[in-house]
């Protein structure tokens, strides 16, 4: 009954509309068409603007003029789109659709849909529910962000030393239920000035890399890693330490900034003096010039004394004999 309602209504209406226009026009009837992007992406990471552009174009083909509502259906996301749009007689008007998500919305596909609904033609309420609709299918990307704190600033060491370095691993991601996604995280010495990626000789990784288990919002772990440094350093050794992804390109030099500072001293003799400094000996000694004749001359009195004492002590046992 309410089908037959509604095409009495159409036909009464087109019979008032027809009076204002001339015969050959008055075959078409009030219709809309429309069109619109099918699919967008929205990044929801942090920094982004989390926002999509749909571009739609809707077409009055008829030979009336039209009023439009525009409603968008968006799911859990924001959306702005024009509200009412007039459209001429055989014209067509192109319209924006604005989607943003919350951030971190979870990684996936949302489906949403744009309709364009006659409301008015030529000024008078459009009584017949003709309209038409779009699906647009907004993809959020998924997306994890990990940052690295370092627990300690950087040191001097001496060669042979043991180095530990705490670092905390911190993680946002937005891959909703997703399960098991973990990341490796390596730790890279740089020596200074040298402009190599790879690894200085005698250094270790003692205990490798660490793994970091990727959660949904905010997640951290704390990683130590232990460096060997060589037994045998023979000289200085100065430069870095980084932490980076498994993946990402190993730096040859060291960065600005997220790095600890390391001094490693080269190896010292049994008495703790430096062998092949800058310094003489007698300076690590703490012996100025002036105090050598003393010290040789005190040093030659003591072994005067020592070989006379061992000299008369044989001879007391051959006469004892």
């Amino acid at each position: 009954m309410s089908r037959v309602a509604s095409i009495i209504c159409t036909m009464l209406f087109s019979a008032m509309m027809f009076g204002f226009i001339s015969p050959v026009s008055a075959q078409i009837a009030p219709e809309v068409t429309l069109e619109c992007n099918d699919q967008v992406e929205i990044n929801p990471g942090p920094g982004s603007t989390r926002t999509a552009i749909v571009n739609c174009i809707v077409e009055n083909p008829s030979a009336f003029s039209e009023t439009i509502d525009i409603t968008v259906d968006s799911g859990n996301l924001d959306s702005a789109a024009p509200g009412t749009l007039t459209v001429a007689a055989g014209e067509s008007t192109n319209f924006e659709v604005i989607f943003k998500s919350n951030l971190a919305e979870s990684a996936g596909r949302i489906s949403t849909n744009v309709t364009a609904t006659i409301s008015q033609v030529n000024g008078v309420p459009y009584p017949v529910d003709n309209s038409e609709s779009e699906e647009v299918i907004v993809m959020i990307i998924g997306y994890d962000i990990c940052e690295v704190e370092f627990g300690q600033s950087g040191g001097t060491f001496d060669s042979g030393d043991e180095i530990l370095i705490l670092a905390a691993i911190i993680c946002e991601s937005n891959y909703g239920t997703q399960i098991g996604l973990t990341k490796l995280f390596q730790i890279h010495l740089i020596e200074e000035n040298m402009g190599s990626s790879s690894w200085p000789n005698g250094f270790q990784n003692i205990d490798g890399d660490c793994n970091v288990e990727i959660k949904t919002g905010d997640s951290s772990e704390n990683c130590l890693y232990r460096i060997g440094t060589p037994s045998d350093l023979g000289k200085d050794w100065e430069g870095c330490v980084v932490i980076i992804e498994e993946g990402e390109i190993r730096p040859n030099s060291c960065p600005n900034a997220n790095k600890i500072n390391l001094k490693i001293n080269k190896k010292k003799s049994s008495l703790g003096i430096e062998l092949g400094g800058n310094n003489s000996i007698l300076e690590q000694l703490g012996i100025t010039e002036e105090q050598v004749p003393v010290i040789a001359g005190s040093v030659g009195i003591l072994i005067l004394i020592i070989g006379g004492f061992i000299y008369y002590r044989r001879k007391g046992r051959e006469y004892g004999e």
